[in-house]
């Protein structure tokens, strides 16, 4: 038997507040919790004929929450990689910045890939600069292919959040 809406609207009610919280605890950002509360409301609510009143409703909820989390957490890692390799090749030229808009965000990615370990900095530098793949880099360093994504994986990131913290004050400057 499918939940009537008003039935599904009081079983909303009271498991918003545990959606929202396992939603911040994922994320750990209150406006991004409430966008996946209300995506995951969203999607129940299209997809509330396929709910079994047997089953936990909170349960269904949460998994469904777990789903529209995780998808945003791969679009986050997609954009923070696009950002990266559209960028990090420009390091290693010179006068490749040379309009004024990019020279503070190159400065700041110049300086962040500084503050890298040695190994993430020559992973960087391997790809980057010598074009260098995956594969080739692994072999040449006797790792495996997973050591060289996950280490290029968490450089990526690591430079992200640096370039962003250190272009977010002078922003706010301006």
């Amino acid at each position: 038997m499918a939940l009537d809406v008003c039935d599904f609207e009081r079983l909303c009610a009271e498991h918003r507040r545990a959606v929202l919280s396992y939603a911040y605890a994922c994320c750990r950002d209150y406006s991004l919790a409430e966008d996946i509360v209300q995506d995951t409301l969203t999607i129940a609510f299209g997809k509330k004929d396929q709910y079994f009143p047997e089953a936990s409703f909170g349960g269904w909820l949460l998994s469904i929450a777990r789903n529209v989390w995780f998808k945003e957490r791969q679009r986050r890692r997609l954009r923070a990689r696009a950002f990266i390799d559209e960028h990090a090749s420009a390091l290693f030229l010179d006068g490749a910045y040379a309009d004024s808009a990019w020279e503070e965000e190159s400065e700041a990615l110049a300086g962040c890939v500084e503050k890298l370990g040695p190994i993430d900095r020559s992973l960087i530098e391997a790809h980057f600069a010598r074009n260098q793949k995956y594969a080739e880099i692994a072999r040449a360093r006797s790792r495996t292919l997973a050591w060289v994504k996950v280490r290029m994986h968490r450089a990526r990131i690591a430079l992200l959040a640096c370039v962003q913290l250190a272009t977010a004050g002078k922003e706010g400057g301006s």
